[in-house]
């Protein structure tokens, strides 16, 4: 988990902070309707080239540096035959643990209901009909009013679908692969405890 975390604070870091600072740069005031920008030179709708350089003269913290320490000394033991090979194992250990945050972000806003049909529908042999999701989610609103007051089903089985978890067409919803994976994350980190809502 430390390398991963360090990953993907170098990565943060590497591609955030140096637009960030160039956005500074280039604001003129801030006022009550908002910030005011000077045209950039770059071309609407051009990604600006973020050089090597400005990556590497970004400012850091030293928990930055520590962390590209831990990272320098790890990749070290990596038996790689040439650079693109270091660099093809150190985005597999960023995707990896960009995954894993998003399972922990998604881990700590899913209500128990939303798990139960995702639940439900690794279970069966085929897509369910929307009507037994809405079922699951009619049971969580008496079961739990306060918490879902004000909450739709189309609210409910939205963050489903726009996390990626569950694919509905028509009036047939089923698991994504990324819901899969979400619910096998559950069961490896121990966080299939039962939930509210």
């Amino acid at each position: 988990m430390g390398l991963a975390a360090a990953v993907v604070g170098v990565a943060a870091l590497f591609v955030l902070r140096p637009a960030l600072l160039r956005l500074f740069d280039r604001m003129k005031r801030v006022g009550k309707e908002g910030a005011v920008f000077e045209q950039d030179s770059v071309q609407a709708g051009a990604s600006p080239v973020l050089t090597y350089e400005d990556m590497m003269n970004s400012p850091s913290s030293a928990s930055v540096l520590d962390r590209e320490k831990l990272i320098h000394e790890k990749f070290r033991k990596i038996k790689a035959t040439s650079d693109e090979e270091r660099v093809k194992a150190l985005i597999r250990a960023f995707a990896m643990n960009r995954l894993e945050m998003e399972f922990n972000d998604i881990g700590h806003l899913i209500f128990g209901s939303q798990l139960r049909l995702l639940v439900a529908l690794t279970s069966a042999a085929r897509p369910l009909p929307v009507g037994d999701a809405k079922s699951i989610y009619e049971e969580a609103v008496a079961q739990f009013p306060d918490i879902h007051k004000g909450r739709s089903f189309d609210m409910w089985s939205g963050y489903l679908k726009e996390s990626g978890l569950v694919h509905i067409t028509g009036d047939q919803i089923d698991i994504t692969q990324y819901g899969s994976d979400f619910l096998k994350h559950l069961v490896d980190k121990r966080r299939t405890y039962d939930r509210k809502g």
